[in-house]
């Protein structure tokens, strides 16, 4: 947890407790027992609602912010019309594939580069440090147009440590997608082809 969602969430819990302490300090049912579960259930309310917007509030940024930045590229141009998430699949040390949902940047000066973030100890990253070929797809755009990328020519490279802040200071929108990206696993997803699907214009393979 951040020092920013911290007091975020302590100042909701002290606003709270105030509520119940007001609330429970008049006894206005009469019943000291009646009072206190109605304090306690307005100071809940108080309490996780704030969290529930914030949370969403969040959601929402992230999802308008990951994907791509740049409007250069026949790539560029595909992504915005898709969601800034992709299935990223990798196989372990025994041979079983296993799949995350991750959301991703795309790099500012080349579009077959992605970036993600995940924890340092997550199974997937010792998985993609191990192999370092992997496949992945995007969300369709909605079933009317049906536009899909997906490809199994693509490699990662996963970044710790002291290269995260010289990676950092090249791509500052990694920080779009985890403000702690510094101090977390940065992976790098480079594209070398990928195939292109939409139900109108059918299949194209942009090579790279």
């Amino acid at each position: 947890m951040y020092f920013k969602r911290f007091a975020q969430l302590f100042v909701i819990f002290l606003i709270a407790g105030a509520i119940l302490t007001a609330i429970f300090s008049t006894n206005f049912t009469g019943n000291t027992i009646l009072t206190f579960f109605v304090a306690l259930i307005v100071a809940y309310a108080v309490l996780t609602l704030p969290l529930v917007v914030l949370t969403i509030a969040k959601a929402k940024k992230k999802a308008n912010i990951v994907g791509t930045q740049t409007a250069d590229g026949e790539l560029s141009a595909i992504l915005q019309t898709l969601p800034g998430y992709i299935a990223l699949s990798v196989l372990d040390a025994q041979g079983k594939s296993s799949t995350t949902i991750m959301s991703f940047i795309q790099a500012t000066k080349q579009e077959n580069i992605f970036y993600m973030v995940a924890d340092k100890e997550a199974s997937k990253v010792r998985d993609l440090k191990g192999n370092d070929k992997v496949s992945f797809t995007t969300w369709f755009d909605d079933l009317n147009g049906g536009a899909r990328l997906s490809s199994n020519q693509a490699t990662v490279e996963v970044f710790e440590g002291a290269g995260n802040s010289e990676l950092i200071a090249h791509e500052p929108n990694i920080l779009s997608i985890h403000e702690n990206a510094v101090n977390m696993a940065i992976i790098k997803l480079t594209i070398h082809s990928v195939l292109y699907e939409n139900f109108k214009d059918g299949l194209k393979v942009l090579q790279y």
